[in-house]
């Protein structure tokens, strides 16, 4: 067959597969199923109220005809953007394909559904309740890296000159990225088992969304279908490509004052009621 003959197919294919296992595979999580994610967090990876680790990647392209500068990203490379919250267990519980690689900042994050959401309130999240043994009202929680802003509903670590000479912010940097894991778990996977991450896509935007749309869902299949022990698969479970699943670039934005505040209980919890016994000896590691 020809190129443009299976380069159809392909797209025909992946639009099939979307349409016909999103809504099994990758559905609108309801109040019942964050209070499920978030258990899952709690007796995984330690986060409690967390509902899912954020994070977002470049996925590299040829660049598109009489496309400009739209999708030159900050690699000198040509991109649209993955941007995706998963689960405990590494599943997609919300993704975004498409973003021009020229917004490499938190335009990315701002311009998708999930933070539009999350401004919102429409995300059905359980409503803040108190933490065991710690008597102050938290919100559930997404957790990223510095590419994401700081929210009342997304935390993000704190910045390297507030944690030289702090360990309680130390601790907090390094519960957050053992929570954040889970997500680089899932990037990883994604990329070892579908070969199509290993090298710039080389067909039309429109139809490198309706790949990656449905390498997503595939995935989430084969995490709740495959024989193999999901505990089993971490994070050293596939090397991202060097070309392909770039990050994104940190974000500058500036954060409400309420957004500090929950940061700043959460450390407090995370260095009293809620320290985990092995945290010192991974902070005087450099783990943070």
């Amino acid at each position: 067959m020809g190129d443009r003959t299976v380069a159809n197919i392909v797209n025909e294919v992946s639009v099939a597969i979307w349409t016909t296992m999103q809504p099994d595979y990758l559905p609108q999580p309801t109040s019942e199923t964050w209070l499920s994610i978030a258990s899952d967090f709690n007796s995984r990876w330690n986060f409690l109220h967390c509902v899912g680790a954020i994070d977002g990647k470049h996925i590299v392209i040829k660049k598109p005809n009489k496309s400009g500068s739209s999708y030159y990203n900050y690699k000198h490379t040509f991109s649209i953007v993955l941007m995706a919250a998963v689960d405990a267990t590494s599943k997609f519980t919300f993704i975004d394909v498409g973003s021009m690689g020229r917004f490499s900042d938190g335009n990315i994050f701002s311009s998708c559904e999930l933070e539009k959401k999350m401004v919102r309130g429409s995300l059905k999240l359980p409503s803040p309740s108190e933490l065991p043994s710690f008597q102050h009202s938290m919100p559930y929680v997404f957790v990223g890296d510095e590419a994401f802003p700081l929210m009342c509903n997304l935390m993000r670590p704190y910045p390297k000159k507030q944690v030289t000479d702090n360990h309680e912010n130390k601790v907090f940097n390094y519960r957050l990225s053992r929570a954040r894991q889970t997500v680089e778990c899932a990037f990883g996977i994604l990329a070892s088992r579908f070969r199509v991450f290993q090298k710039p896509f080389e067909i039309k935007v429109s139809s490198v969304v309706s790949v990656v749309k449905a390498a997503c869902l595939l995935h989430n299949y084969l995490r709740r279908n495959a024989a193999v022990n999901v505990d089993s698969e971490d994070v050293s479970t596939g090397q991202l490509p060097k070309e392909q699943l770039v990050p994104v670039s940190r974000n500058r934005a500036r954060s409400v004052q309420a957004a500090f505040a929950v940061r700043q209980k959460y450390t407090a919890y995370f260095n009293s009621v809620g320290s985990v016994e092995w945290q010192d000896e991974r902070v005087s590691e450099g783990q943070y």
